[in-house]
C-alpha cells in the first residue's frame, strides 16, 4: 500500500503547538513521539530534537543508527553508545550548545505511566540536562505530541484501516482452525502467522504479544492482561483472542470472544449484557462529547444489567503509531473526563467484563470518532462467535 506522509506538514504543526505552550526547543524521548517525527520504528532509549527555527534531528543507539537512518525521512540522525563523548545525554547537550538551543525555553517530556513504552525523561536525564544547559529554562511539554498525535492524518486513519484489516483476518483464521484439545499458544501461533503473512511488522511486547485467555483464565478478576500458555481449550469455556497488528508502524488492537459449545444461561446473560454495553460504547464515540459522558453512558448501561461490578473501569484508550497506546484513555479522572472527543481521532473502545465461575469477555476494536458517532474500523462483529466445536 502506498501512503504518502507529509512530513514537513506535520513538523509544521509540532512547531504551532510549540509556540501554543510557549517553547523553544522540543527534546522528546516518548517512543510514540520518536516514531511519529522519524517516522522509522525506533526501539531504543533516544532523543529528537525540534527547534522553533527547523532544527530537527534524531539521537539513537550506534548499532541500530544505519538502518533508522535508512528508514528515516531524515538525515540528521546521530549514533551515540555509552562510552564517554558518546553518552546519548551528553550528544544531545553538545548539540543543542552548538546550534544555539542551550538558552531559552527547552520543553520535555515529564510524567508516568504504568505502560514500560512510553519512555518520559528519566530524573538522572533531567539533572544532567538542566545542569549541562544553565542558561535555559525547562518546562513540561507533554501537551505538545498529545495534542499533534490526537487527531489522525488521512494517511494515518488509512494505514490504521490497513492494520485493522490484518487483524481481522486473524481472527477469522483461528475461527477456521479452533478445536477442542488446541493449546493458548497454538492459537495465538496461527493468528500471529497470519498477520505475518499480511504485512504485519510487530505484535507489540507490552502484554506479551497475542493475548489468549481460555476457562479460567479469561475470568481474573479486573483481569486485562493474558499472555498466552500451554493450556488446552475445552467444550463449555469461553475464550478471549486479543492481536495486536502493526502495518508501516500503525498499529491495530483487536479482541474478540468465543463460547466453544452450547453457551449456559449465565454465559448466555454475560453475553447479552457484554454486547449492549459495547455497542453503547462505540455509539457514544461521537465527534463533539466530552470523555466523562462517554464514560458514563456505558457505565449506566452495566448498572442497569448489573454487571459494573465485574467490569474494568476503563473504556478505551488512544491508538495510533508504535508507542502510541494510551493518550487519551477513556476514564473518569481528572486527566482525561474533559477532553472532548473531535472528529477524524481514532480510539481503541475497550470493555472488560470478569465473573468469576463463568467466564471473561473482552472488546478492543479500533474506532474511528465522526460527527455521527463510531465507525468501527475492524469489522468483526461485536457479539461473541458461539462455535460448536
Amino acid at each position: 500500500m502506498d501512503v504518502n506522509i507529509d512530513f514537513g506538514k506535520r513538523m509544521d504543526k509540532i512547531r504551532e503547538e510549540m509556540e501554543k505552550v510557549g517553547i523553544d526547543v522540543l527534546v522528546a524521548t516518548r517512543a510514540k513521539s520518536i516514531n511519529y517525527i522519524t517516522g522509522a520504528f525506533v526501539p531504543w532509549r533516544s532523543v529528537v530534537l525540534v527547534s522553533k527555527d527547523g532544527y530537527v534531528g534524531l539521537n539513537t543507539i550506534l548499532h541500530d543508527f544505519s538502518r533508522v537512518l535508512d528508514d528515516s525521512w531524515l538525515d540528521n540522525v546521530t549514533g551515540t553508545g555509552p562510552v564517554p563523548g558518546m553518552e546519548l545525554w551528553e550528544v544531545t547537550a553538545r548539540q543543542m550548545e552548538e546550534n544555539g538551543m542551550d538558552k531559552g525555553i527547552v520543553g520535555i517530556e515529564l510524567g508516568h505511566s504504568p505502560r514500560v513504552m512510553m519512555g518520559y525523561i528519566m530524573a538522572t536525564e533531567r539533572d544532567f540536562i538542566v545542569d549541562s544547559l544553565p542558561g535555559a529554562t525547562f518546562k513540561n511539554a507533554c501537551a505538545v505530541m498529545d495534542r499533534v498525535m490526537y487527531i489522525k492524518e488521512p494517511a494515518e486513519i488509512k494505514l490504521l484501516r490497513q492494520s485493522s484489516a490484518i487483524a481481522d483476518a486473524a481472527q477469522e483464521r483461528v475461527k477456521e482452525e479452533l478445536y477442542i484439545g488446541m493449546s493458548e499458544m497454538e492459537i495465538a501461533g496461527i493468528g500471529e502467522m497470519e498477520m505475518r503473512r499480511l504485512g504485519s511488522e510487530y505484535h507489540w511486547a507490552v502484554t506479551g504479544s497475542s493475548e489468549i485467555a481460555s476457562g479460567y483464565r479469561s475470568c481474573y478478576p479486573f483481569g486485562g492482561c493474558n499472555p498466552p500458555t500451554e493450556k488446552i481449550i475445552q467444550r463449555g469455556e469461553n475464550l478471549m483472542v486479543d492481536f495486536h497488528a502493526t502495518y508501516k508502524h500503525y498499529y491495530s488492537d483487536l479482541a474478540h470472544n468465543y463460547i466453544l459449545g452450547k453457551p449456559t444461561v449465565e454465559q448466555e446473560k454475560l453475553g447479552d449484557a457484554y454486547t449492549a454495553a459495547a455497542e453503547k460504547l462505540v455509539e457514544s464515540m461521537k465527534a463533539g462529547v466530552k470523555i466523562a459522558d462517554v464514560f458514563k453512558t456505558v457505565n449506566d448501561e452495566l448498572k442497569r444489567s448489573d454487571y459494573e461490578k465485574y467490569t474494568v473501569p476503563c473504556y478505551g484508550h488512544g491508538i495510533g503509531i508504535i508507542g502510541h497506546e494510551w493518550y487519551p484513555a477513556i476514564m473518569d479522572n481528572d486527566e482525561f473526563r474533559d477532553i472532548v472527543l473531535e472528529e477524524n481521532v481514532v480510539e481503541v473502545a475497550f470493555l472488560q467484563i470478569n465473573v468469576p465461575g463463568v467466564g471473561g469477555m473482552r472488546l478492543e476494536a479500533e474506532v474511528l470518532v465522526t460527527p455521527k458517532g463510531g465507525e468501527m474500523l475492524n469489522k468483526i462483529p461485536i457479539r461473541p462467535t458461539v462455535l460448536d466445536l
